[in-house]
């Protein structure tokens, strides 16, 4: 699974806080740059030819008139090209981090904590959500207390149906937070940092498959789905930061 590169996803991100500026300024502004150079032009026009009042104001209506349709469609393009944008995030986005932070923490394959994972699974959702590089103790290691991370004193935060905590995941994921699953596999419980979401069309409706994650157990970017189930206790953490 290739790692997604933080400059190439922040940019993404840049993006998307910014694309809904683009339809409200392109207009004024173009029209007004646009505009300049006109009257300065018309200015040249009557100073060379000894144009009328009346000349000068047809030639500049004709040209503003001409102007003002090329800037509206300016607009239009930027209003279009902002929801294609858009459309393209809703469906598909995983979030920005530096595969770097994620080796400098670790796996559980590399320490043998093989009871760590939501403490590494937290670890990593720190780092991908500020570049935060914790060690996986400090979550505590044989018994997670979730610092930061909701529940407190190793209690599970528990949202609901398996609809509402991939709907949750979904939401946090596209305001730029990670979340902290749980999950099943072959050997019982796991936990898992959910840092994206693919082919989305329906956030209400949504598994595993649309899910981006990173494993504690060796550190990899995998599909969620991959060998992994929700555990169906509802239960998922979300940053307290």
């Amino acid at each position: 699974m290739t790692y997604f590169s933080k400059p190439a996803h922040a940019a993404a991100w840049s993006i998307r806080t910014s694309i809904s500026r683009i339809a409200s300024v392109a207009l004024p502004v173009t029209l007004s740059v646009a505009l300049l150079p006109l009257f300065t032009a018309n200015v040249a026009i009557a100073a060379d030819a000894n144009l009328t009042a009346g000349q000068i104001g047809q030639t500049a209506v004709s040209d503003t008139v001409a102007q003002t349709a090329q800037v509206e469609q300016v607009g239009e393009i930027s209003v279009q090209v902002a929801e294609q944008v858009e459309s393209s995030l809703s469906a598909n986005m995983v979030l920005p981090y530096d595969p770097a932070d994620i080796a400098a923490i670790g796996n559980q394959n590399e320490s043998g904590h093989t009871i760590c994972c939501p403490s590494y699974a937290c670890a990593y959702a720190d780092a991908v959500l500020d570049g935060t590089v914790n060690d996986h103790s400090y979550y505590t290691c044989s018994c997670c207390t979730w610092q930061d991370w909701g529940g407190g004193n190793s209690s599970y935060r528990c949202v609901g149906t398996d609809e509402e905590v991939l709907r949750e995941a979904y939401d946090q994921i596209s305001s730029g937070k990670p979340v902290v699953t749980h999950v099943s596999w072959e050997y019982g419980e796991h936990w898992i940092a959910l840092i994206g979401y693919q082919n989305v069309t329906d956030p209400d409706h949504l598994t595993l498959d649309n899910f981006i994650a990173l494993n504690p157990s060796d550190g990899a970017q995998i599909v969620a789905s991959s060998g992994y189930a929700l555990y169906g206790d509802g239960c998922q953490h979300v940053s307290e930061r």
